[in-house]
């Protein structure tokens, strides 16, 4: 199993493999991620590193810089208890 970089993440969240979370019902996999309604603002910045999901790298066609996961896993993230230590 790969291991996920855990400052890959937005704050307050952890990243899980698709694989682990993808629904039985063939559903659209974003479902499954607690991230969704901010990925979803028009002014969240993907070109943040800590803000990736996919596996693949893309070039920015702002800046032209290719931005990737440095540990190359599609993930969904998850929200982290308020009382998870990584939150103080």
């Amino acid at each position: 199993m790969p291991t996920l970089n855990p400052k890959e993440a937005p704050d307050g969240y952890v990243a899980v493999l698709k694989d682990i979370v993808k629904p039985d019902d063939g559903s659209n996999i974003c479902r499954a991620c607690d991230w969704r309604s901010t990925c979803q603002q028009p002014d969240t910045d993907f070109q943040r590193h800590n803000h990736r999901c996919m596996g693949y790298p893309i070039t920015s066609f702002q800046t032209g810089l290719t931005i990737a996961r440095e540990d190359g896993c599609s993930v969904v993230f998850k929200r982290l208890p308020p009382t998870h230590p990584s939150l103080f």
